[in-house]
């Protein structure tokens, strides 16, 4: 591997060319991508107020009940930016809540069969992405891809 140096703007330091850089700023294009390429899909479906946001926020939902808290922790964000969320997703009718017979404090989260229908397009269509990634990957390329993208650099 050879590295390449370039000067930064004022020409007082020197810039590494990184291949982790460049691999970090492509993971980031291509969630954009795919993302903007589902909801396009989606649209057509008639799912037309559907924004990136909230198509991140539902796929972080389990099928079944979901939790605030739980959601808040597992995508690091505050109860509050849950609860705002879940309100324009109960809104737009893809989402309800009820309060937990079990946690007095707590609502419990669900899809709405509208919402059900919702996730069960964006699991076909991503079925039809794997079909065309099939068709310019190897299942080893592939293979490789997800090692690479799950992979946690050492704190040295």
């Amino acid at each position: 591997m050879s590295t390449k140096f370039t000067r930064s703007p004022s020409g007082s330091y020197e810039l590494v060319d990184s291949h982790s850089l460049n691999l970090m700023q492509a993971m980031g294009g291509i969630q954009q991508r795919i993302v903007v390429w589902l909801i396009s899909r989606l649209k057509q479906d008639g799912f037309d107020d559907l924004t990136a946001s909230q198509l991140q926020f539902l796929g972080a939902l389990d099928c079944g009940p979901n939790h605030a808290a739980q959601i808040a922790r597992e995508m690091g964000i505050t109860r509050q930016a849950v609860y705002k969320t879940i309100r324009e997703l109960e809104k737009a009718g893809w989402l309800e809540t009820h309060a937990d017979k079990d946690r007095a404090n707590q609502r419990v989260i669900h899809f709405t069969l509208e919402g059900e229908r919702m996730m069960a397009l964006a699991r076909r269509y991503f079925a039809d992405l794997d079909s065309q990634l099939s068709d310019e990957f190897t299942d080893e390329e592939l293979t490789t891809i997800i090692r690479f993208m799950t992979f946690s650099p050492s704190s040295n």
